[in-house]
């Protein structure tokens, strides 16, 4: 029991631990992007427009530990977070997810060194996955909230009478990142002599969103064939701005859901907690009988499977 407690606390501790950091990486991310900012403004223009700032992304030290086989995917899974989960960070999680199912499987519940082994494997792959995609998730949630900004600033400067490329440096230099990064990486492509169209088609492919999908198609419609590329881009901002109010809508009237919903998922653990704290012996039998294991272990699956049931009918109703 007390074994279990003190795992508990760790593991709360651990969650704290990482919000953290997140928290802290999100302020010196913040604190950088205004920087750069500032100092772009307060360079002199003349040397501005003599060297033009081309975004060049580091290489990850622990990319060159994996084959180069994998490389490619491995490094495609990690951009489309925007980078902000790097492999030293999928690692580490994946080590601690398998620590816990070690622990938790083997030494707590004792169900043997075949389900030890699935629990192990099966949250070191897991757990690492799920978080990325969640950082995907936010990655594509801020694009899609600072694209059409991008958008507007595109089609401004093309009335003015600006070029295309230099339309969309301008929006890579003056739009927060995520936006603003894809656009200086896709303007630092076309500049060591990649195509537009290439160029755009690896964006697209990198991005992976039908909004940029729209944008790219009416670029390369426009650079073929002609025609009014500004109505055109402001229509499709216009649009994704008003997506963008239906999905705020539709999550402020799903949010009693979702509250339900955390309510329900955070039942057992606190409701097992109060009991042990009132009655420490009442789960003793699960600890030492050799069938209590098992109980718990189904147990803890079944309430697995049901946060994930509501998770996903909520996604499916926000969607």
């Amino acid at each position: 029991m007390f074994l279990t407690i003190a795992i508990v606390a760790v593991l709360g501790i651990c969650g704290i631990a990482a919000l953290v950091l997140i928290a802290r990486s999100n302020i010196d991310k913040r604190r950088e992007m205004i920087g750069a900012r500032l100092q772009r403004l307060t360079a002199p223009t003349q040397s501005k427009a003599l060297v033009p700032e081309i975004e060049v992304l580091s290489p990850d030290p622990w990319m060159m530990k994996v084959p180069e086989k994998y490389r490619s995917r491995v490094d495609k899974i990690l951009a489309s977070t925007g980078y902000t989960v790097t492999l030293r960070t999928a690692t580490l999680i994946s080590v601690g997810a398998a620590l816990i199912g070690l622990v938790l499987v083997g030494f707590i519940l004792h169900l043997g060194f075949a389900m030890t082994m699935i629990a192990t494997l099966g949250l070191a792959f897991l757990v690492p996955w799920q978080f990325i995609r969640i950082a995907r998730a936010r990655n594509l949630l801020h694009f899609t909230q600072r694209f059409p900004d991008a958008i507007d600033l595109i089609v401004r400067a093309v009335r003015a009478g600006l070029p295309v490329l230099a339309s969309m440096e301008a929006a890579g230099n003056e739009t927060p990142d995520p936006v603003g990064r894809e656009f200086r990486r896709l303007i630092a492509d076309t500049r060591i002599g990649i195509t537009v169209e290439e160029s755009l088609g690896r964006a697209a492919a990198r991005i992976g969103l039908i909004e940029f999908n729209f944008f790219v198609a009416s670029i390369q419609l426009q650079r073929e064939s002609g025609g009014n590329l500004t109505e055109t881009l402001a229509t499709l901002s216009s649009v994704l701005r008003r997506r963008d109010e239906l999905r705020a809508k539709t999550k402020a009237l799903t949010a009693e859901a979702r509250t339900s919903a955390m309510v329900l998922a955070a039942m057992p653990f606190v409701t097992s907690g109060a009991i042990m704290l009132i009655t420490p012996g009442y789960f003793k039998p699960l600890f030492t009988d050799p069938h209590g294991g098992w109980i718990l272990g189904a147990a803890i699956c079944m309430i697995t499977f049901a946060i994930l049931s509501m998770r996903a009918m909520l996604r499916k109703a926000t969607a």
